[in-house]
């Protein structure tokens, strides 16, 4: 019996993965009925790997090899939406992405760096006028006539996926408890069985960790790095009188992703998204990420926002490791984790159903495949191989663009330059004060800086 924690998206790919070489009615997905907090049910679902690119994203050897093997998954997705019966209205390519002058000049260097990339890899692009896409109309201050066309990146109908994919694989035989596993009954070198809250004790030969942020609190082994909250909302606005065809979004800004506003279904919209990296389990929204995301998608994206209907607002937790990399591999004999995706669990679904199956199955995988779940491998230290100086300046620089997204102003003073002097230093102070000479994600400086994080769990 094949026992699977966790069933968004990752998860269900695996299943669906395992499902073509294992009887179905050995393959159990455990997780609640309603995915409460499930990140799969609050992505929009963007199927964007250079869209998500930055300046120097592609210089360690590991993000490039992650970046090639997101393109790999990019082309297994027309072929999964067939093979397991979702409907092809839940698969849309084509992203537009724009230049705005909402943020610094980071979004600039992004915008750039990403025409660099799509020429060093000989993507397929034009460079358009942003109205190309029909649901482009922003406020006067925000307009860009600077957009580029990606048309083999897209998005997925999120929640559409997930409850077409779990159908097909109930037809499959595959079986779905409804249930919250609580504990792992380890003895020896093995996980015998799970508890759910509930009580109920499930065997299997082989489990799967794929309950996204809450996988390393089930395993607690020092040795395994681990996985905390990025909290991300969107917000799906409802307006009959703006037709959208693709994707639009700005490069990544300030940490996050920027502004985005996919298709939905019909005359609604997915708008996101926002990211707070917390070890907290909040229960909402902050207000202050809704209304910026409602107010992003009525000055950048169309002023007829202003009319929509706000219909509900999607929240839940990313999985963020605390060097920002997958999660993948095996923990013990027979135990088996996958999370740490953070924005690429739909992305990477297709590619996970083939190899990650692939290694549970004990089955041959590409040196690609092998490389990667190399540097993915559970067992490691957080801090990064990379220069403690580029990571201070990086933090500056993120810092700066959240708060130049976010409205400030320095007006006629150089307060900005200071302002990014100041980042610089607060985050070279603490290097110094803690004598690290390796690298941090800059993602975690601030809960590190905090106190709400501490440096044992990096190392």
């Amino acid at each position: 019996m094949y026992l699977i924690i966790g069933n968004g998206m990752v998860g269900l790919a695996i299943a669906a993965g395992l499902s073509r070489s294992v009887p179905a009615d050995q393959i159990q997905v455990i997780g609640p009925a309603d995915r409460t907090n499930s990140a799969s049910m609050a992505a929009a679902a963007m199927l964007n790997s250079f869209a998500e690119l930055e300046p120097g994203a592609l210089d360690q050897p590991r993000d490039r090899l992650k970046f090639e093997l997101s393109q790999a998954s990019a082309r297994l997705w027309g072929n999964f939406v067939e093979e397991f019966d979702i409907p092809a209205a839940h698969y849309r390519l084509g992203t537009v992405l724009v230049n705005n002058n909402a943020s610094n000049a980071f979004e600039d260097a992004a915008f750039d760096a990403i025409a660099g990339y799509l020429d060093e890899f000989a993507e397929p692009f034009e460079r358009i006028e942003p109205n190309m896409e029909p649901a482009y109309m922003p406020g006067s201050s925000y307009r860009s006539r600077q957009a580029l066309f990606l048309p083999r990146e897209g998005v997925v109908n999120p929640d559409g996926v997930i409850h077409a994919l779990q159908a097909s694989l109930v037809k499959r035989g595959v079986r779905f408890i409804d249930g919250t596993v609580q504990a792992l009954d380890k003895v020896g070198g093995c996980t015998r069985s799970v508890t759910l809250a509930d009580g109920r004790v499930l065997a299997g030969e082989r489990v799967v960790l794929a309950n996204g942020s809450m996988a390393t609190r089930l395993w607690q082994e020092q040795d395994c790095i681990r996985v905390i909250n990025g909290v991300g909302a969107t917000v799906v606005l409802k307006n009959p009188g703006i037709k959208g065809r693709y994707v639009l979004r700005t490069p990544n800004r300030g940490g996050a992703c920027g502004i985005y506003h996919a298709p939905y279904q019909d005359d609604l919209f997915v708008v996101g998204a926002t990211n707070l990296v917390t070890t907290v389990d909040e229960q909402y929204p902050r207000a202050e990420a809704v209304a910026a995301l409602i107010n992003g998608a009525i000055n950048q994206v169309n002023q007829m926002h202003r009319a929509s209907g706000l219909v509900r607002y999607n929240f839940g937790y990313r999985p963020v490791s605390l060097d920002g990399y997958p999660v993948l591999g095996q923990l013990n004999d027979n135990t088996f984790i996958a999370t740490g995706t953070r924005r690429d669990g739909y992305h990477f679904a297709p590619w996970l159903a083939d190899n990650f199956a692939a290694l549970l199955l004990d089955k041959p995988i590409s040196g690609q495949a092998r490389a990667y779940f190399e540097h993915a491998r559970p067992q490691r230290s957080a801090l990064l191989d990379q220069p403690i100086e580029a990571c201070c300046r990086k933090y500056a620089a993120v810092k700066c663009s959240a708060l130049s997204q976010h409205g400030y102003d320095a007006g006629h003073t150089d307060a900005d330059q200071a302002m990014e002097q100041y980042y610089y230093q607060r985050a070279r102070d603490f290097f110094e004060a803690h004598g690290l000479e390796q690298a941090i994600q800059v993602d975690f400086l601030d809960a590190l800086i905090g106190g709400y994080l501490s440096l044992d769990d990096f190392t």
